[in-house]
């Protein structure tokens, strides 16, 4: 699922797909991309956090 699925779903009025944690919702789309993105520039979660850039 892209972004882009999970937000034409919640358009339509299926609110679940924009946050549900157990299928690909919005949120948990937008997650994995982050953790991937996090992961690429060679940071663990934790010092992605502490730089401030998280917020």
């Amino acid at each position: 699922m892209t972004l882009r699925a999970a937000l034409d779903k919640v358009k339509a009025g299926d609110i679940a797909w924009l946050t549900r944690p157990l299928i690909d919702s919005y949120h948990t789309v937008w997650f994995e991309l982050h953790e991937e993105l996090i992961q690429a520039v060679g940071l663990t979660r934790d010092e992605a956090a502490k730089s401030g850039d998280a917020q």
